[in-house]
């Protein structure tokens, strides 16, 4: 081991006694763990178990979590979630076993409390034992994972990046009720939005050791050698998916509830993983990051073209549609617009008492729903917006009505600028696949020797019309009367000219022939 990294070592070890204490991870005596040391307790599945029991703290699994976000999370019991599984016999007896170098730390020097203690029994022990305790540490950044010399740079940034702070929704909020900032919104807005759409926040622990708690919460992995275990990278399965899950999961994974017909993304068919497209670093950019107004605004976001930049003349369809800007070689349009299954979109979400009223009634209050829509981008060629050199590009109906925030403590019956922003916006779906309902005009073209494939065909299943201006795909595109009304034919109000620059008719087709209904 070279000497500078012995001298890390060794400082971190003394840093660790002045800033965290000295309270040993795992006091023992002849027979093992202390049964009342965080340890002790926490190892020992029974006595949890039992603690639970005798203080009524377990609730069925299915009051938590927000519905429809659970992707590829697991549904730990209370005991699973707090649970620190051991196995002498596989060499881990103790959690200095599982991560040693956050052992050094102790227990007591994350999350408080006191250990061990003196107690008469279980539920004693608990009780003394979680006073003062805190939960998350790393929602605490001064305290948590930014202590001593660790991690305080990913931390600091960290309080700036999108991840922790969803800038794109604080910005929309705040433009659609009149405020140029969300800094501006009046403290009912700031506290509506602090309870309904903050639970969304994630801190460093619900990437890096358990699963988010906007799906319950509980280790990542419940296993031997992984309770607790501090991830480098995370799980995407129960971390990303389980937060993203009502949308890009179902995408990528083609749930059959949601996206009936769909096959898995066909990244997904390759073993990737979000990480594998997904490098950007996900701590943020640090203070700059505040001036965001969407999430594609991310540095480093990953783009079709890191991978496919070599295949702008592979076929018809690219040689006249790839995605440049530049109108001379054809229309421009979003790599998803070909290359994208249906995805979902959703209606009239409210916020405030949201999960009552989606229990009480999914069809009138929560509307979910498959679909695939092409919009015209209102960024296309405009300097310094992204994905500006397409077009026309998918688009998802966002989960807000002009009376969203209408229910405590919001309190605002209609938002006064709804219609300044669009309410089909850009997606960029995880649905993905070389042969689509729009590329696959003819199943002969799955035999890689046909001769059928050109550019007198390709446009059938895409195009609005045909050669003979008949319309045959008037079902692909965005039209005035898909914002007007939802599902059950009532109306959306403010929606048709929060759209007017997205929907066909206005951006396109102006003749009788093309109407936008």
């Amino acid at each position: 081991m070279r000497i500078t990294q012995r001298i890390l070592i060794l400082g971190l070890a003394i840093l660790s006694t002045l800033f965290w204490g000295c309270d040993a991870i795992n006091p023992q005596n002849e027979a093992g763990l202390l049964d009342y040391s965080c340890e002790g307790c926490h190892t020992n599945e029974s006595t949890l178990s039992e603690i639970i029991s005798d203080l009524g703290l377990e609730r069925p699994a299915e009051e938590y979590g927000i519905p429809g976000h659970a992707g590829g999370a697991p549904s730990w019991t209370l005991t699973e979630k707090v649970w620190i599984r051991l196995n002498a016999e596989l060499s881990i007896g103790s959690f200095k076993d599982i991560d040693s170098t956050h052992a050094r730390i102790g227990c007591t020097g994350c999350h408080g409390g006191l250990s061990p203690v003196d107690a008469e029994d279980d539920t004693s022990a608990y009780r003394a034992g979680h006073s003062g305790v805190i939960r998350d540490p790393s929602a605490i950044g001064e305290y948590g994972c930014s202590g001593g010399l660790c991690h305080g740079d990913k931390v600091r940034r960290n309080e700036t990046s999108m991840h922790s702070n969803l800038w794109g929704e604080k910005a929309h909020v705040a433009l659609r009720n009149g405020y140029s900032s969300f800094d501006e919104c009046p403290t009912d807005i700031q506290d509506g939005f602090s309870r309904d759409c903050a639970s969304c926040h994630t801190t460093c622990g619900q990437c890096h050791v358990s699963i988010p708690n906007i799906v319950g919460g509980g280790f990542q992995k419940q296993s031997v050698g992984n309770s607790h275990r501090f991830n480098r990278s995370p799980d995407a399965a129960v971390v990303c998916i389980a937060c993203h899950g009502a949308s890009i999961g179902d995408d990528w994974n083609a749930n059959q509830d949601r996206v009936s017909g769909n096959l898995p993304d066909v990244h997904n068919d390759f073993g990737f993983t979000c990480l594998n497209c997904h490098q950007e670093d996900f701590h943020g950019g640090g203070v700059s990051d505040a001036v965001y107004t969407s999430r594609y605004q991310v540095t480093d976001l990953p783009q079709c073209v890191d991978c496919h930049q070599d295949d702008d003349d592979d076929n018809a369809f690219h040689l006249k549609h790839w995605p440049n800007g530049n109108r001379a070689d054809g229309v421009d349009l979003a790599c998803f617009a070909c290359h994208s299954q249906q995805y979902t979109s959703c209606n009239t979400c409210h916020a405030g008492g949201w999960k009552s009223e989606y229990e009480a009634d999914n069809t009138g209050i929560f509307q979910v729903y498959p679909d695939f829509k092409l919009g015209h981008n209102p960024n296309y060629l405009v300097d310094g917006q992204v994905h500006s050199e397409s077009e026309w590009i998918t688009v998802r109906h966002v989960p807000v009505s002009k009376d969203a925030f209408k229910n405590s403590p919001w309190n605002i019956d209609l938002m006064s600028n709804y219609e300044a922003m669009e309410t089909w916006k850009y997606t960029s779906p995880h649905s993905i696949n070389r042969w689509t309902p729009r590329t696959l005009v003819d199943t002969d073209w799955l035999d890689p020797d046909s001769s059928s494939y050109d550019a007198s065909n390709c446009y059938l299943s895409c195009h609005y019309h045909d050669s003979n201006r008949f319309i045959i795909n008037a079902d692909v595109f965005l039209k005035n009367s898909d914002t007007e009304f939802d599902l059950n034919g009532d109306v959306l109000e403010g929606e048709l000219n929060a759209n007017q620059y997205v929907t066909l008719g206005a951006n396109c087709f102006q003749s009788a022939c093309h109407s936008a209904n």
